[in-house]
Order: C-alpha cells, then structure tokens, then sequence
C-alpha cells in the first residue's frame, strides 16, 4: 500500500497498492490505498483500480470498490458497474485539500483470492 508521493512538476501526485491479494481468511474489505491528509490544495484524482481476472461473478458477489473522504463514503460499487471498472475506467473525483482519502477493496468469500490492485494520479488544482 502506497501513500502520497507528490511527482517533480510539484502539481501532481500519485499512490498506488501494488498487486493485493487474499486468502481464504480474507477479511471482507482490503485497504488499497491510505493518504492521511492530501495536503494543502484542492485535487482531482483520477482513481484506476484493476483486477487481476475478468469480474464474471453474479452481481453484488464481485469485487467491488469503496471510496472515502474523511470516512465519508462518497462512491461505492460492487455489481455490474465494476465489470466496465475492470475494462479500464477511471474513477474521477474531487478531493478537498487536508482530506482523508481512503480506497478500499469489498470482497466476498467467493473471490477471497482473486488479485486486485489501484493507481491513483492527482492534479492540483
């Protein structure tokens, strides 16, 4: 898991998990990424999570994505709408500055062990 690492123009900053993956013990949600605090200015981010296989699951047994904003959830999806997620869609997002910003993986116990990950770039504005 990745904190904030602001980029060398200084006007842009990036996080990212890594490949994650479960077990069977799995718990049902796994934090992707965590950044305490986005600093002093205001941020759109452009949130990529990936899947390590097609999400063909029946719908609300997928993986699914939960974002947070000072443990505010401000966008959720576990369902149809993460297949086109895992095809490549970035989710955009208006990020306050000095927010907590929380991504986090919702599983459940049929897809414990299937890979995920997320990329996260952010521009000052």
């Amino acid at each position: 898991m990745s904190a904030q690492t602001l980029l060398s123009g200084g006007d842009k900053w990036y996080s990212y998990s890594g490949m994650i993956f479960g077990d069977v013990s799995a718990p049902a949600t796994i934090q992707m990424i965590f950044v305490p605090n986005t600093g002093l200015r205001d941020s759109l981010v452009h949130i990529c999570p990936f899947y390590g296989k097609e999400v063909t699951t029946t719908s609300g047994k997928q993986l699914g994505i939960l974002i947070k904003l000072d443990d505010v959830e401000v966008y959720k999806a576990q369902g149809e709408y993460t297949s086109r997620i895992a095809n490549g869609e970035t989710i955009p997002l208006l990020v306050p500055r000095q927010s907590k910003l929380e991504v986090i993986s919702l599983n459940v116990s049929e897809n414990n062990t299937q890979t995920r990950g997320c990329n996260l770039v952010g521009y000052y504005i």
